[in-house]
């Protein structure tokens, strides 16, 4: 009788995008690994894997991830060379979740990105970013601007002085600081 299991292969992702980050996304990436490294022992379960591109802001369908695991996780160390190691056990070293969120992060759509932090900014939905909205932002992350700065951030990106800067507003600022 033919077997019908399906052999996993593992490869090695190349680190061609990862290379062309920028520093700050490289440190970010490794942060990101060290911190859901819990038993910090260089490699990342399942789990931990998909924590790791969350906090990188990449929220994959799981059959994406599942993907991402049948392809690139690796057997552990211990496993019985003579097994087939299901997906769920497969593990990822610094370089491959280096180089998988490489490709990931060179992938996004700036603009994209961009509206979802206008979101960030816009939590009740009302289309534009108000002088409240950056206070509360400032406060949330530790840097309280004084209000006249905030007044005076509003007025000058507010084009059309509705008292907030929109979306369009918003991204127009932000692609021009690119």
């Amino acid at each position: 009788m033919a077997s019908s299991q399906r052999t996993i292969q593992y490869t090695i992702p190349g680190r061609e995008d990862f290379n062309k980050l920028s520093d700050e996304q490289k440190t970010r990436v490794g942060e990101a690994f060290d911190l859901f490294d819990s038993n910090k022992d260089g490699l990342l379960s399942y789990e931990e894997f998909r924590f790791v591109l969350r906090a990188l802001g990449f929220e994959l369908p799981k059959h994406q991830t599942f993907d991402l695991v049948i392809r690139h996780g690796q057997k552990p160390a211990n496993w019985p060379l003579d097994q087939e190691c299901p997906p769920v056990y497969r593990l990822f070293n610094l370089p491959t979740v280096q180089a998988l969120a490489g490709t990931l992060i060179r992938q996004r759509d700036p603009k994209e990105e961009l509206r979802r932090a206008f979101r960030l900014f816009d939590i009740d939905g009302k289309g534009m970013i108000t002088q409240d909205d950056l206070r509360r932002v400032s406060k949330q992350v530790g840097n309280n601007i004084p209000d006249a700065d905030i007044t005076a951030m509003i007025e000058e990106f507010d084009a059309s002085g509705k008292g907030g800067v929109d979306e369009d507003e918003f991204l127009r600022l932000m692609m021009s600081k690119k």
